[in-house]
């Protein structure tokens, strides 16, 4: 199990994004600001109304949207998020939120510990700042659940598990991050690296909303802490989106989509390119690893049936999980971020489960039955609603 568990609170998570939705839609080339809590499915069409008055239609599926939220209700965490999105022009395709309590919620302002996730701004930053690359053999012992003194360096001949740094993102090889930051990384280095991505930024959206927060410090075992997932970093469902789209997107994000048209705007159907986050071959790079949680690694159980098929027939997935409790009292953040098919993605996913003591889905098996529904029509994909032996 992917599973972390840090040494101290994860602290304060919420990013609140200064923006009034009033101001929002006065920007150059924006669209009016819909309220995403009232979206409306009816006659093969998705809208919602505007702040301002009238109402837009959106880019969402509204059956995609439908299996989101059933598959949301069918996991019951405490709460949860299902984002995905084109890869082609970043409009989305399902955005939806779930409280068990009943509650009406936004997935435009829900966050979560980053975890594991920020293992994929820490690779990035590897790759492109120092003479790490993935074949380089890394040796660790340990750090499966917490980061100690004692993975911050290689462990004596013979007492350690050695493999090439591209199984790490996989597996999500806690030590090896720890060791790898401690070595070849500054504080400064991954600070500018996550910021590259949109960490302590806006996130570029129709609405204001989060991307996420991370604090890196100073102190080389909180520092390796960081680099592992263990620090005090936040992610909401678009930002982990936003993260996964610019891998998708060799190395360049694009604005994420929801307003299709409304009264004086239509969306443009091509991509809104941002600044580019990573090199080119950073982002292949990165897939490659990321193939590796699906088809071997800490996600392989939960695409595969008992026979050892993926449930995905022939579609390759790239991936990465996240789990992390902050603290005892706090919901369990299990994540799913990915964008399928691997070498040529169609669509981006993202989904945040925070599950209770007892829970019934993990982040990855609704990602899984989410990419079941959308890619339904190809063969060999199994139906995400009838159990698959």
């Amino acid at each position: 199990m992917d599973m972390e568990r840090p040494l101290f609170t994860a602290g304060v998570l919420a990013v609140l994004v200064g923006v009034t939705p009033d101001a929002a839609s006065t920007r150059l080339n924006d669209p009016p600001v819909p309220n995403l809590k009232k979206i409306r499915l009816e006659n093969g069409t998705a809208t919602a109304p505007l702040f301002r008055g009238g109402r837009a239609t959106l880019t969402i599926n509204p059956k995609l949207q439908r299996t989101a939220a059933r598959l949301l209700a069918r996991a019951r965490p405490v709460s949860g998020a299902i984002v995905v999105a084109d890869a082609k022009s970043g409009h989305i395709l399902a955005m939806k939120g779930y409280r068990r309590d009943g509650s009406k919620t936004s997935v435009s302002t829900q966050h979560a510990p980053s975890a594991s996730l920020f293992k994929l701004v820490t690779t990035a930053a590897l790759l492109e700042k120092t003479p790490v690359v993935p074949q380089t053999k890394v040796c660790v012992s340990g750090g499966q659940r917490r980061i100690q003194l004692r993975h911050l360096t290689a462990p004596p001949r013979g007492q350690g598990r050695c493999a090439a740094f591209s199984r790490a993102i996989g597996f999500s090889r806690n030590a090896v991050f720890a060791q790898l930051a401690t070595q070849h990384l500054k504080p400064e280095v991954l600070l500018e690296a996550a910021e590259r991505f949109g960490f302590n930024r806006s996130l570029p959206f129709d609405v204001p909303a989060p991307m996420g927060r991370i604090r890196v410090p100073q102190n080389n075992l909180d520092f390796a802490r960081t680099a592992a997932g263990f620090g005090k970093s936040s992610l909401s469902p678009l930002g982990a989106t936003h993260l996964a789209f610019a891998i998708a997107n060799g190395g360049t994000p694009a604005r994420l989509r929801i307003v299709k048209e409304s009264k004086g705007y239509a969306v443009n159907k091509h991509q809104d390119l941002l600044q580019q986050a990573i090199k080119r071959r950073t982002a292949r790079r990165l897939t490659r690893m990321m193939e590796v949680t699906v088809h071997s690694g800490t996600s392989l159980d939960a695409f595969t049936n008992r026979y050892g098929a993926s449930y995905l027939g022939g579609i390759r997935v790239a991936g990465k999980t996240g789990t992390l409790q902050p603290h005892k009292t706090a919901p369990t953040a299990s994540w799913f971020v990915g964008f399928a098919p691997s070498r040529n993605p169609e669509v981006v996913i993202s989904v945040l489960l925070q599950n209770g003591p007892v829970w019934r889905r993990k982040a990855n098996e609704v990602a899984r039955d989410v990419l079941r529904a959308q890619f339904s029509k190809r063969r060999g994909v199994s139906d995400p609603f009838r159990e698959a032996g």
